[in-house]
């Protein structure tokens, strides 16, 4: 026997197929007496019908599935834990998360203009903006959209967007190291133009300044160039760590001269594993601490302090962001999440970010 139909419903009842459909839709305005739907609705669950989802969905002209471009791999922790909250957010509100990656612009907002996607979001990463072919798709077609990690857009009021406050972060950890005794850092940074590096080291500088902080910057060495080659070839790492060992070899002068009251401020976690190795051997009294998490443990690495991005939070954030765009039910917004400051005190958990 194959799949019970509204038609073997209708049969059934002795009734009409719309009349049918109109007693299963619960939002239907139609009048129906009570006890004929009853009768309709106890003969579907005998047959055992259950409503074609996808026949709803092309009816409405909704999918019910969101498109998420995201140029970066899962595998990097940072971006699982993203798509991760997006994917949660998405399911709690009955609808699916479908990753693009790697698709042009014009044929994802050909997906939503067609009906097979709802919305899109856009997952930043190294980008100062949403690329100018995506937005230049999204704002000629009125595309439900939501920016992560990307800043708001340049004409506000087009999109909502999802970021995060990194110099708040910043502030945070720089306060903590105060009250711990330090007055001299090293910021550990590398050399990208990544809105978030800049955001942050433009931050360092200032909170170094109003607080009378002697600063030097270090470079690990990274540069656009170099980090794009890394995201292609993640194995063309080896040896990364040993040339911040060796930049921070070049250092040791200034950090000798008050270790106590000295700290290596990285503003990656990948590069916070280095610092440690150094420390060990040379300065033990020297603090280690992150303007992002990485993928280290705290577990592993005593006193780390770091500041944690809300990742999972921001996903989800975008999922509510994107079914409201794409339901026109709320205008667009634009929400700043804080990281929070994990000082390793308890020695449990993980950094993601």
């Amino acid at each position: 026997m194959g799949r019970p139909t509204l038609k073997d419903i209708a049969s059934r009842a002795g009734v009409s197929i719309s009349t049918v459909s109109y007693a299963l839709n619960d939002k239907s305005s139609l009048p129906l007496a009570e006890a004929t739907k009853t009768r309709i609705r106890t003969i579907a669950h005998e047959l055992g019908y259950v409503p074609n989802g996808l026949a709803r969905s092309l009816q409405a002209r909704s999918n019910r599935t969101i498109g998420v471009l995201l140029n970066k791999p899962l595998t990097t922790p940072r971006y699982a834990e993203i798509a991760q909250g997006l994917s949660e957010g998405l399911a709690r509100r009955g609808f699916h998360l479908a990753l693009l990656h790697g698709d042009s612009a014009e044929r994802c907002t050909d997906d939503v203009r067609g009906g097979l996607l709802d919305g899109l979001v856009f997952i930043g990463h190294d980008d100062l903006d949403v690329p100018h072919e995506l937005a230049v798709e999204v704002m000629a077609h009125r595309i439900p959209f939501v920016a992560l990690d990307c800043g708001p857009a340049v004409t506000p009021g087009i999109w909502s967007s999802v970021d995060f406050d990194y110099a708040a972060g910043a502030e945070q950890l720089v306060q903590n190291l105060i009250g711990e005794g330090v007055s001299r850092i090293l910021h550990l940074r590398p050399d990208v133009t990544s809105r978030a590096d800049r955001t942050r080291n433009s931050a360092m500088e200032a909170l170094a300044r109003d607080n009378g902080l002697a600063l030097i910057v270090l470079s690990t060495g990274v540069t656009d160039e170099i980090l794009a080659r890394f995201d292609r070839d993640p194995g063309g790492t080896t040896g990364y760590a040993a040339s911040v060992v060796g930049r921070l070899d070049a250092a040791r002068d200034w950090i000798d001269q008050e270790p106590e009251s000295t700290a290596i401020v990285c503003s990656w976690g990948a590069d916070a594993e280095a610092a440690y190795f150094w420390i060990v051997q040379h300065g033990p009294r020297v603090r280690v601490a992150a303007l992002a998490g990485g993928s280290l443990d705290p577990r592993l690495w005593p006193r780390l302090t770091y500041s944690r991005l809300p990742l999972s939070a921001a996903g989800e954030a975008c999922a509510g962001l994107i079914i409201d765009a794409s339901t026109a039910k709320d205008a667009p917004t634009c929400v700043l999440l804080a990281p929070a400051l994990d000082t390793g005190a308890s020695g449990t958990g993980a950094a993601g970010d």
